[in-house]
């Protein structure tokens, strides 16, 4: 903790004591408790993000907020940021790759989705441009959608519920699909059913 003529207080981390060399009734200027005071919240606000990122990764938009929440200033969070991006810590474009392929592995998404969902986390839209054409490279988006569809429908018929087209056009639509291939579906369905 350091005090500033008995008055102000603030509490130093111990290592940063220790690294600054402070000791009890060293004598500061303004600008070395101002420089220290400094150092001292972006290494709080270094842990705090790594705790973060100990969890599951963050893109920079996400980062930044949370340490907005935090309380934390401009300059400090644009050194954390920096010191990040210089170790790797956080890459956007990882981020949306990572946060693509999970998508698409666990609960499958159209592109519309996706982009909106990548948006959301503060993915620049050339990033998220990329990686969606990527991601759906390899997949053709109306045999995700049949599939979906599949699934719903027997998980509608295992709890004895009826299949309404409209309900289905409306899923597909809600789980980001095109209008066409929403409405090839459904056309498909009518006729079967007919």
């Amino acid at each position: 903790m350091i005090c500033i003529d008995g008055k102000s207080r603030y509490n130093i981390d111990e290592t940063m004591v220790n690294l600054l060399d402070l000791y009890v009734d060293k004598e500061l200027s303004s600008y070395e408790i101002s420089k220290i005071i400094l150092e001292d919240e972006i290494g709080k606000g270094k842990k705090y993000v790594l705790r973060l990122l100990n969890r599951r990764s963050y893109s920079k938009y996400e980062i930044i907020n949370k340490l907005k929440i935090k309380g934390f200033s401009k300059n400090v969070i644009s050194d954390i940021i920096f010191w990040l991006e210089k170790k790797e810590y956080i890459d956007d474009e990882l981020f949306a790759t990572m946060w693509a392929q999970s998508r698409m592995k666990n609960k499958p998404i159209g592109r519309y989705r996706l982009n909106q969902e990548l948006k959301r986390k503060g993915i620049n839209q050339e990033i998220i441009n990329k990686v969606l054409d990527k991601i759906y490279n390899d997949v053709d988006e109306l045999t995700l959608a049949r599939d979906l569809v599949n699934k719903k429908i027997t998980s509608l018929k295992l709890k004895n519920i009826s299949v309404n087209l409209d309900r289905i056009y409306n899923f597909l639509l809600r789980r980001g699909f095109p209008r066409e291939i929403s409405k090839k579906i459904y056309d498909d369905l009518k006729n079967i059913r007919v």
